[in-house]
């Protein structure tokens, strides 16, 4: 249920992610009141880059309507910025230089200051020192368990708080809000909270590493990844996230974070080879589907006609950022098959980033023109239904699923050719 509260506090929100909106989006939907300063011309220009995220944008809507939202162009940051109580800068998409800019502007000032972004370990706390403020804190991003950024952040599993000053959070109206909306909530030292974050995303990353390594394996050994991925999740010890294998991991988070810890143990003359393997992995994870279609047609795909279902990193995203689909395109492309993409979430990302490029194709529905398809490859599934396993039948359209997404009684009722990442056929 919706909370309210009574805006104490004049509330600045300084950032160009989704995250940033997301959290400004929280804060007017508990009842606050918020400026907010990003680089596109306009709130709706802004809001149009997250329109996969339908509860996002509705809530943008609303509080721009209610007036709880003021949109401000960060471009103009230093000559229009009135003063506020509460600043948080989203670190993430903003340049040094741009960073420099408003950190130099709030340093002076004895206001709150909240900080997000994925970081060198370290950087929040140096930032903190340089703050006139005792009142500064690390908000990382580590609750992102939904489709949608905004509901994940309005109802966090996890809440993690770093604070400059201990026993301080309770006292920011930004901190207390998310606070108060989970049960679930951690505060500790700045740098303490920087390193928890790197150590959670890297064991993340690493967990999804060993699972597809694991799944190769399942594939020699005739073994279906899924079921020894149910059984492997009553072990209390191993925890039930990120025990799926696929394609690998994408979207700006994970990657980012491995980069990081790789530079600061480099930096500590530290060895990296557990980081680099996890890098690797994941790199190679992503060209294994296309190496199964390729041995499936006999190293004939050139001219074949390939239908691809999702593109997004993750299930309900339009965001194919580290997607394995920016890895199989050119790879088919390279053999100058043609290409047809059904996401209706990620195909305006795509068509900016492959405007010029006319072998890309969109679908309006995922089963258009089957007949004509030589191959199925699956990178993600965003619907509510599952696939309609009798008009694949129709077809005999192979199935090259990166994402898993059939189960093994679907896979009994095709009559066509199914492969998977460690299911143990194909």
């Amino acid at each position: 249920m919706k909370k309210t509260s009574t805006q104490t506090s004049s509330i600045c929100i300084i950032g160009n992610n989704a995250k940033a909106a997301a959290g400004a989006m929280a804060l007017t939907h508990f009842g606050l009141s918020v400026t907010f300063y990003a680089l596109s011309k306009s709130a709706n220009e802004h809001i149009k880059r997250y329109q996969f995220d339908k509860t996002l944008c509705n809530q943008w809507q609303k509080s721009l309507d209610e007036g709880s939202l003021s949109y401000q162009v960060l471009d103009n940051f230093l000559l229009t910025q009135p003063s506020f109580d509460i600043y948080w800068v989203f670190l993430d998409q903003l340049t040094d230089c741009l960073q420099e800019e408003v950190l130099k502007y709030i340093e002076p000032q004895t206001c709150d200051v909240c900080l997000s972004g994925i970081v060198q370990i370290g950087r929040i706390e140096s930032i903190s020192k340089r703050l006139n403020t005792e009142n500064v804190f690390y908000i990382p991003f580590v609750f992102l368990n939904e489709a949608s950024v905004f509901l994940a952040t309005i109802k966090p599993r996890l809440l993690l708080i770093g604070e400059k000053t201990e026993n301080t959070a309770m006292k920011n109206l930004v901190c207390k809000t998310f606070m108060d909306s989970t049960s679930n909530f951690h505060l500790h030292t700045l740098k303490t909270i920087e390193f928890t974050r790197s150590c959670m995303m890297n064991l993340m990353a690493s967990k999804l590493s060993l699972i597809n390594e694991l799944a190769r394996l399942a594939d020699h050994c005739s073994v279906d990844m899924l079921e020894v991925e149910t059984l492997l999740k009553q072990d209390d010890r191993l925890g039930v996230g990120f025990l799926k294998a696929g394609w690998g991991y994408g979207g700006s988070t994970l990657p980012k974070e491995t980069k990081i810890l790789k530079k600061h143990l480099l930096g500590l003359n530290l060895s990296a080879n557990i980081v680099d393997e996890v890098e690797y992995i994941n790199s190679d994870q992503k060209e294994l589907i296309f190496r199964k279609l390729w041995q499936y047609f006999d190293s004939h795909v050139a001219n074949k006609s390939v239908m691809i279902w999702g593109a997004g990193y993750k299930k309900g995203t339009g965001r194919t950022k580290g997607s394995a689909i920016h890895t199989v395109l050119p790879l088919l492309w390279g053999h100058n098959a043609i290409t047809t993409i059904y996401d209706p979430l990620a195909k305006n990302e795509l068509s900016e980033e492959y405007s010029s490029d006319r072998r890309l194709k969109f679908a309006n529905s995922p089963y258009e023109n089957l007949e004509q398809v030589d191959a199925i490859i699956i990178i993600n599934w965003s619907e509510e239904y599952r696939p309609d396993i009798s008009v694949i039948n129709k077809s005999q359209t192979p199935i090259f699923d990166a994402k898993n997404l059939l189960s093994k009684e679907e896979i009994q009722q095709l009559e066509s050719h199914y492969t998977g990442i460690g299911r143990g056929i194909g």
